[in-house]
């Protein structure tokens, strides 16, 4: 089959322009597959948020709750020293102090008991109320804590994320 003139010199061009683009075609990286998006065009698509292993908030309550009990018992303690040694104080005269030094040390005392006692009651007072509430703030919030904001650039502005329990 014979072409026509013009017809050979067409075909070069186009046999040319088909490899061209073959090469060109073969040297581009190949093709990734977009990520769907859904919504408004200039969207970030965020990963979703990592949890914490644990509630850890509730526990340091309950052991400042702790610490508190355990020096409002120290304290009750003082204070039941204080008392005891106010009535041995009472009990044994004495002949070579003075009326005066023997009722500056029984005052001494009692307001040591005092302070005592009423630092030591309300430190456990606290300690209790303390623990009790941690212990309700992890039946609502669980062990598992999700953050509570996250924050996503895009452009022209931010997007924030809150999660959590009102």
């Amino acid at each position: 089959m014979r072409y026509a003139p013009a017809m050979r010199r067409w075909t070069w061009v186009v046999l040319a322009a088909v490899l061209g683009r073959a090469l060109e075609v073969s040297a581009a990286e190949p093709a990734k597959v977009d990520d769907i998006v859904v919504g408004p065009s200039p969207m970030v698509v965020m990963p979703p948020p990592v949890k914490r292993p644990i509630n850890w908030e509730p526990f340091i309550l309950t052991g400042a709750g702790a610490a508190m009990v355990g020096i409002g018992v120290w304290r009750l303690f003082a204070a039941e020293a204080d008392y005891t040694t106010l009535k041995a104080l009472q009990a044994t005269p004495s002949t070579t102090a003075g009326n005066e030094s023997v009722l500056t040390q029984a005052r001494g005392l009692v307001q040591s008991g005092k302070l005592n006692t009423g630092l030591g009651w309300a430190l456990v007072g606290l300690g209790v109320a303390a623990a009790g509430a941690s212990i309700a703030w992890l039946f609502v919030e669980g062990l598992e804590k999700d953050p509570i904001v996250l924050f996503a650039p895009l452009p022209g502005g931010a997007a924030a994320v809150i999660e959590g329990r009102f």
